[in-house]
């Protein structure tokens, strides 16, 4: 019997042996993968910049200057205090800004060109009251690493290829995609649009008894105002409900309309719902489709699909 527990005693101490070495190796392991991390993002700190302490970000990328203006209420764009920017990716430029690390810290070489003549970018980071300059030049052949100058000291950094990325952003790709009209589909109580050649269409949302004989239970039904009793395409309905609802692509501001069409509309919409009537108008200029919302000054770029899904006339609403 004492030999028994022996055994039970020699093979849950093995066990237990086991099991604290194979811990052991899990924790090793992991801090090789932190470190391998950390070698990969580099250690040298460039930049720990704090939301709370961050005012604005300067881009001078591709021959445009951008100014990002950050307070508790979001991000402006200080030359153009109306454009819609990307909050997503402002946010991502901040989050970089948290932990810039470099690579390597190395002294200029006679003979060396790092790009810092024309620079690829150049950012601007004004926080707590201070502002630092980051340039990056040229990317390494070899590692793949940019140089970065810090506030045009003799320092020269390296990090990581894809740091600057997030900052790689043109004004137009600095746009944020939104719903301009503010539109929601299951609020719309009525639509009425004109067409170019003058006919008006006119759709309203009734609320009727479902289809099922003996049900209670009511539906939203779209009927044409003068012609209540026509069925009518659900797919075209849905089509035109989901185009006044649709995301913008691209903003211009202080643009003259005449320009991108305007001066002859494909089709204007009026949109009632509980909130009160909004005017959409749309246009097609040389370089695509557009959008003007009443009460807004800027051009916005939609799908054609958008436009297309607005230019059904009264008899071809109307279900087969």
């Amino acid at each position: 019997m004492k030999a028994k527990q022996r055994t039970l005693g020699v093979l849950l101490f093995l066990i237990l042996l086991a099991g604290g070495v194979f811990a052991l190796l899990m924790l090793r392991n992991a801090r090789k993968e932190q470190a391998a991390s950390a070698a990969a993002d580099g250690t040298i700190p460039l930049a720990a910049v704090s939301g709370n302490d961050l005012t604005q970000i300067v881009l001078h990328y591709q021959g445009e200057t951008n100014t990002l203006l950050y307070t508790a209420d979001g991000w402006t764009l200080a030359e153009d205090p109306a454009y819609h920017l990307d909050t997503s990716a402002c946010n991502t430029m901040l989050t970089a800004l948290s932990s810039l690390n470099a690579k390597r810290e190395l002294s200029p070489q006679a003979g060396e060109d790092y790009g810092f003549a024309e620079p690829a970018l150049t950012i601007e980071v004004t926080a707590a009251g201070e502002t630092d300059t980051y340039t990056f030049g040229a990317s390494n052949t070899m590692t793949g690493d940019l140089y970065v100058c810090k506030n045009d000291s003799n320092t020269i950094y390296t990090v990581s290829g894809t740091k600057a990325a997030c900052f790689e952003l043109t004004r137009a790709e600095l746009f944020g995609a939104f719903n301009p009209a503010g539109l929601t589909a299951s609020e719309i109580e009525v639509v009425s649009y004109t067409l170019a050649d003058g006919e008006t269409v006119t759709l309203k949302a009734n609320s009727e008894p479902a289809a099922e004989s003996g049900s209670t239970t009511y539906q939203t039904v779209w009927r044409l105002a003068g012609d209540t009793a026509a069925d009518l395409d659900e797919t075209k309905v849905d089509a035109i409900l989901s185009a006044l609802c649709t995301y913008v692509s691209a903003q211009a501001t202080g643009a003259d309309p005449a320009a991108y069409g305007f001066e002859a509309p494909l089709v204007t919409a009026e949109v009632t719902t509980a909130d009160g009537t909004i005017n959409l108008t749309y246009a097609m200029g040389t370089d695509g489709c557009y959008l003007m919302v009443e009460g807004d000054s800027s051009v916005y770029t939609v799908d054609a699909s958008v436009v297309s899904a607005l230019l059904y006339p009264t008899d071809q609403l109307k279900a087969e």
